[in-house]
């Protein structure tokens, strides 16, 4: 790579986040979305047609029901227009043990079946569902792939400033780049992500009208019942203590998102 292609990779980025510079909704947290949705969103309606689901799954309307609620919800704070209109929202049950739920960009929400035993009311679905809208409004999907694309981008600058070193110091260099993206960039981001869904969650699932005490007690729950723990400097997800500390943070604030009574 010579320079002036170094150059016009730097300038490149520079130029897209000018132009992708947005605002989270409820936090107000800056981001950079180098990405565009629409696209992001197609390629994950391809990976999402490709799963196993399960389309006569008695469980299945109630999730869609809760889901559209908590989507009804989210739409007061979407002011960017983000979230798809009610017939374009998919909900699937995934036929897999492993307890996980997950959203897509375009209004793609899986529920795997494993999750059931750790949701069995209501309350507990609404939960689940407020996290997994939160991260659609909240556009992680696109900002991930903005992160990764930008991890690339400093990567191959690094290949290309070590070219003419021994082989031991252009090891040395990619490995401190992968480190620095991995532990100063992707997982304090991904951790940020999942705070900022339980926290936008737990407003949208009040203001539908489910209670959001029940989320401190689900992930309490999820995480006595979900083996062992990654320490959270090297995990995705914030702990679960610290998840559970922050919910009781945000409650007072969701409460007064909850419906007034006559």
């Amino acid at each position: 790579m010579s320079p002036f292609t170094t150059m016009r990779l730097f300038l490149l980025l520079a130029s897209l986040a000018i132009v992708g510079c947005q605002q989270v909704p409820v936090t107000g947290r800056s981001q950079f979305i180098l990405v565009d949705e629409g696209e992001v969103a197609a390629l994950s309606a391809t990976e999402f047609a490709k799963m196993k689901k399960l389309p006569a799954d008695p469980r299945l309307p109630k999730l869609r029901e809760i889901g559209l609620k908590i989507v009804a919800a989210a739409r007061r704070d979407d002011k960017a227009g983000v979230l798809p209109p009610a017939s374009r929202w998919e909900f699937a049950v995934i036929d897999d043990k492993s307890p996980n739920a997950f959203a897509m960009p375009g209004g793609k929400i899986g529920f795997h079946t494993g999750m059931f035993a750790f949701a069995p009311t209501d309350d507990d679905l609404a939960v689940i569902m407020g996290h997994e809208v939160a991260h659609v409004i909240c556009r992680h999907g696109s900002e991930r792939v903005s992160q990764s694309m930008g991890v690339a981008i400093a990567a191959a600058v690094a290949d290309e400033a070590t070219r003419d070193s021994s082989a031991k110091t252009r090891g040395t260099w990619m490995a401190a780049v992968g480190l620095g993206a991995q532990f100063g960039i992707l997982l304090p981001f991904s951790r940020s992500h999942e705070s900022e869904s339980d926290r936008l969650g737990l407003i949208f699932m009040a203001r539908a009208g489910y209670n959001p005490e029940a989320a401190p007690a689900f992930w309490t729950r999820f995480g006595k019942g979900n083996g062992g723990k990654t320490p959270e400097f090297f995990s995705t997800h914030p702990a679960d203590a610290t998840r559970v500390a922050q919910l009781r943070k945000w409650m007072p604030e969701a409460k007064a998102q909850m419906p007034k009574k006559p």
